[in-house]
């Protein structure tokens, strides 16, 4: 209980600091929402951020841009130029923004509409941007978030997270949930995470701190770090180097790299099953049954027990604390 209640009132000061910075918008609507709350936004074109707020009411801003200026109009202005569909009933709030497909995306007249929205803290969201980021802050409900092109930024979140951006950064923290998030072409930070999680880059580095929970991150071109961690790990890179240290290994430690050196640490006098390929290893055995040279060991260590397995066409070291 007692962790709830920090947690929670990190939250609240995270959420106030946010809202002390609140920026110039173009109009703002306000929507009451009951019980366990639903927001659903879909832009083709701009950045969503959410926070938690007080109450049971969604304040949405509404930040329209042309020229790269703040446009002072209402409502009834912007559906000149673009499709609003706002669909609100009990708990649940749905907007969506489209440009006319006649509309070229090049086109420099174009409207940008970004959203800075208020919500119950208790509300799950699913966001969806064309071409913007996406931030999150301070909700003890599953959250989904989806970007073409940016960042996403999920910060102090009781619930899972779903997280996917083609082309952009992704940073998770201060999670209670599962965590799955992909970026096509971006770095993976992951960092005070209280369950399983998930993270694949096609081309970036992904970090981990204090993870507790089953981990499988893969990168196809960068390196893979990690301190503090707990649980399993499963961890792979194309073309990177991976090292990291694990203070509770309670599974499995399945590490491998094509391109790239593997420097792990893990807590001392644990029964481990080792399975070690590289160029070169530094592996240091001691009650150790099975069979080993410079580039190869299979056997068994303090009688056996956690899967141990790392492979790598480069150097390999294994420590114990």
């Amino acid at each position: 209980m007692k962790t709830l209640t920090l947690f929670l009132m990190c939250c609240v000061l995270s959420v106030s600091t946010v809202w002390s910075q609140t920026p110039e918008y173009s109009f703002k609507e306000n929507y009451d929402l009951a019980g366990q709350a639903q927001l659903k936004i879909s832009s083709a074109d701009g950045n969503i951020d959410v926070v938690a707020g007080n109450g049971k009411t969604a304040e949405v801003l509404y930040i329209v841009r042309k020229h790269n200026k703040l446009l002072k109009i209402d409502r009834k202005e912007l559906e000149k130029e673009l499709t609003v569909t706002v669909v609100h009933t009990g708990n649940s709030l749905e907007i969506a923004i489209k440009y006319p497909k006649e509309f070229s995306f090049n086109s420099k007249d174009r409207m940008r509409v970004d959203f800075v929205i208020s919500v119950p803290k208790e509300t799950s969201c699913d966001l969806h941007t064309s071409d913007g980021n996406i931030s999150l802050a301070g909700l003890t409900s599953n959250q989904q978030c989806k970007t073409s092109d940016g960042n996403l930024n999920i910060t102090a979140v009781m619930g899972n997270v779903v997280g996917k951006t083609s082309d952009g950064n992704i940073e998770a923290r201060e999670i209670t949930g599962t965590v799955d998030v992909r970026t096509s072409d971006g770095n993976i930070v992951l960092e005070n995470i209280q369950g399983d999680a998930q993270s694949v880059t096609s081309d970036g580095n992904i970090a981990l701190t204090k993870v507790n929970g089953d981990i499988s991150v893969s990168t196809s071109d960068g390196d893979i770090s990690f301190r503090e961690l707990s649980g399993s790990l499963k961890a792979s890179s194309s073309d990177g180097n991976i090292r990291g240290s694990i203070v509770g290994l309670k599974k499995s430690l399945i590490v491998r790299t094509s391109d790239g050196n593997i420097d792990v640490t893990i807590p001392n006098k644990l029964g481990l099953d080792l399975d070690i390929k590289g160029e070169s290893l530094n592996v240091p055995l001691a009650n150790f049954s099975g069979t080993s040279d410079e580039k190869f060991i299979h056997g068994k260590m303090n009688g056996g027990g956690i899967v141990v397995n790392l492979s790598s066409e480069g150097n390999v070291s294994l420590a114990y604390q």
